[in-house]
């Protein structure tokens, strides 16, 4: 199984370079670590960080062209996630998962995480007439996720 970890967003310069947004707070862009993206291992070379992104080249990719075509692919590894704290999880398990407001009454489902510069927004598909709306994935709003929902706070507006 393959397990999200993040985005190649750009190239960086003209030595192999892209940036990378994670989508985990693990060390997994590290020296030597294999990552996949678009059905294809590339070894980590080097790793520095800038802002929230991480600059990373890979062995044997050493140019700007060797690397120009993994702009905007997902990375993933095939790795089995490392436990987590209590009040931690895997975004891309959120995916699927049932959606409730204050009152337990069922919202809808979640079909995306939406990444933003703020952060993630839960893309819901709404039970009672089809639609979607988007909630910020913030303590403000989400007040307990488990395995099989997510428990929200809503404010007038927000659904």
């Amino acid at each position: 199984m393959l397990y999200s970890i993040g985005k190649v967003v750009q190239t960086h310069g003209i030595k192999g370079e892209v940036k990378i947004k994670p989508h985990t707070d693990f060390d997994r862009f590290v020296k030597g670590f294999d990552v996949i993206i678009k059905d294809t291992k590339y070894k980590i070379q080097t790793v520095r960080e800038q802002k929230d992104l991480l600059l990373v080249s890979f062995v044997g990719y050493p140019t700007l062209t060797d690397v120009e075509h993994l702009k905007q692919q997902e990375i993933y590894t095939d790795e089995e996630p490392l436990d987590l704290e209590s009040d931690a999880f895997h975004l891309p398990k959120l995916i699927g998962l049932k959606v409730y407001d204050q009152h337990n009454y069922l919202i809808g489902t979640v079909l995306e995480l939406v990444d933003v510069p703020q952060g993630y927004l839960l893309r819901i598909l709404r039970d009672d007439n089809g639609k979607t709306v988007l909630i910020p994935f913030i303590d403000k709003f989400i007040k307990s996720v488990d395995e099989t929902s997510i428990h929200i706070e809503t404010i007038e507006g927000l659904i």
